[in-house]
């Protein structure tokens, strides 16, 4: 190898070395790419969130009777508490006007809670204390209790978080209130997981079922409202106290996601992500999420919120910056090394352009030769296919040869058997004739024409013959195909094979397949052979073939090929 390409092999090792510390190696679980993708397409969200409000406004228009628009309103209002201020605020307003006209305090009360909390929500503390204070305790009914503690520990919460510091006055009282929401707060109610929750995070207080309880509830859940993303943030809280990072992590992520589906400007998880993320190293998120988060504070708007962001969002923007400054130098790094690679490049491409050159001479008469060679291979492998051609043929003819050879072998065999098995008959049946001409003879001298009547009147003796002709007939044909039986049964159906009596070899039905087996197909000769109407022939036959369990018209070549036929030693 040349110096050049020595050059080149150590820019290449430096520049994927540096690129491999600069990725981001940042193990991304999958609840975080589905989170990336319901931020992508918020605006589909949003635009859900628009349809459901265009048509609770179109209902709450036509409404007449003041309790209808009441329960309308209310229903605005908790769809925009969390999605923009401005219009939530309208809504609290006109009920608390139909509350005042109607004097109804149950709702009054229920209606300045909400408000507060609404003031509260963007920052108005001093206002949404104001409302607050003018509620009064004592009237409250129970129904009222829980919201009424809630939105004081609300309340509380955020003015502790605006006073700053671990422990102030403010956090004192929203503890108390804490105490006092958990003795009137049913375990059936919504949100009693959730203040169960935070009335024991942060203090020695314990509950050994409420994190499996809240995570069956979270994974039950739909997904899909504001109690079911906070149920979730709290539940991550619980897990994050309990040093267990991965759930932590997973339940805070599912908050996220359940905010961002409802279009929740209110959204604290995400907040919560961004400062995980950023701990993690993983600062495009962290900016991209806390970002969103402060775009939802702004336009809720929340300004407390917006404040608080700020301050996260400072510190994520200096390490993003940082980062950014950090691979701009290392990217001016990167184009000197490219710049000073290309160089080396030029001069290693004019040297190889050089050796190409004179490889290709010698790469053409390399090619002259292999083209002669494979000619020659070529005319080989002809030579070779053809006489492979030649033995497969000659071996198919000898196949063939031996197979004619066994069915002559087998045809003279057969022929041999029976020719001698003829000659037998015929000289005992010349004997017989001659021991009966002679005893009609005798019989008839001696004019004993009664016996000769008996004797030839009778059909015994042509039965006996007969009978002998069959067992001789058979016992021939199965000394020649011993196993015609077997084999001719397993051609038939297991319950209709066909069995021969006690002590005969075989019956009528099997010995017309066997004349079929030496070649007589033809009905007419083989009931002349049998004695039998050719018509007793053709019903056999035709009785046996609905027992076969191969096509019909195969059978009788099927029969052709049947018992085994070994040449006689």
């Amino acid at each position: 190898m040349k110096k050049p390409q020595y050059l080149i092999l150590c820019i290449l090792i430096f520049l994927c070395v540096s690129a491999a510390c600069t990725s981001n190696t940042v193990e991304v679980p999958a609840e975080i790419l589905a989170l990336d993708s319901m931020i992508d397409h918020r605006e589909n969200f949003d635009r859900q969130k628009s349809f459901r409000l265009v048509e609770l406004q179109r209902k709450q228009k036509l409404a007449t009777d003041a309790d209808e628009r009441f329960r309308l309103n209310s229903q605005l209002y908790e769809e925009y508490l969390t999605y923009n201020s401005d219009s939530a605020m309208k809504y609290v307003d006109a009920n608390l006007e139909l509350a005042r006209h109607s004097g109804d305090i149950e709702r009054m009360n229920a209606t300045l809670i909400q408000k507060s909390y609404l003031l509260a929500a963007i920052g108005l503390l001093h206002e949404a204390r104001s409302l607050l204070a003018s509620v009064d305790r004592a009237r409250l009914s129970d129904r009222l209790l829980v919201p009424y503690y809630g939105q004081n520990i609300y309340f509380y919460s955020h003015m502790g978080n605006y006073i700053g510091g671990d422990a102030n006055e403010y956090y004192a009282i929203e503890r108390n209130y804490k105490d006092s929401i958990m003795t009137v707060i049913p375990p059936d109610h919504p949100e009693y997981h959730w203040y169960r929750a935070w009335d024991v995070i942060g203090t020695d207080h314990t509950d050994s079922q409420l994190n499996e309880t809240l995570r069956r509830k979270v994974d039950s859940s739909s997904h899909d409202s504001r109690q079911d993303a906070m149920d979730a943030y709290v539940l991550a809280r619980l897990y994050d106290e309990a040093g267990d990072e991965e759930n932590y992590l997973k339940y805070m992520i599912i908050s996220a996601m359940i905010d961002v589906k409802i279009a929740n400007a209110e959204i604290a998880s995400l907040e919560e992500l961004a400062k995980i993320l950023f701990d993690r190293g993983d600062i495009d998120r962290a900016y991209r999420y806390i970002n969103y988060s402060l775009d939802k504070a702004i336009s809720y708007p929340n300004r407390g919120r917006a404040y608080g962001i700020m301050k996260t969002l400072d510190a994520i923007s200096k390490a993003y910056q940082e980062r950014n400054l950090e691979q701009q130098q290392r990217t001016r790094l990167f184009l000197t090394l490219v710049c000073l690679l290309s160089a080396v490049l030029a001069l290693t491409i004019a040297i190889i352009i050089v050796q190409n050159r004179r490889l290709r001479r010698q790469g053409r008469n390399l090619d002259n030769a292999n083209k002669q060679l494979n000619r020659n291979v070529n005319e080989l492998s002809e030579a070779q296919r053809k006489l492979a051609e030649a033995n497969t043929k000659l071996k198919e003819l000898n196949a063939d040869l031996t197979r004619k050879n066994d069915e002559l072998a087998e045809s003279n065999y057969v022929k041999e058997e029976y020719i001698g098995y003829i000659f037998t008959i015929c000289s005992n049946y010349i004997r017989k004739l001659e021991d009966f001409r002679k005893s009609i003879h005798v019989k008839a001298v001696t004019k004993k024409y009664k016996e000769i009547e008996a004797e030839t009147a009778g059909g015994d003796m042509m039965k006996d013959e007969l009978r002998d002709f069959y067992r001789s007939f058979d016992t021939v044909f199965l000394h020649i195909y011993p196993d015609f039986v077997n084999d001719f049964n397993s051609l038939l159906q297991d319950d209709k094979r066909i069995v021969p009596k006690e002590g005969e070899l075989l019956n009528t039905e099997l010995r017309i397949y066997a004349l079929v087996r030496l070649g007589i197909t033809d009905s007419v000769k083989i009931a002349d052979f049998l004695h039998c109407s050719a018509q007793t022939v053709y019903n056999n036959r035709f009785k046996v073939r609905n027992k076969a369990i191969i096509e019909k018209k195969d059978f009788a070549e099927a029969v052709r090929t049947l018992g085994k036929f070994e040449k006689p030693v």
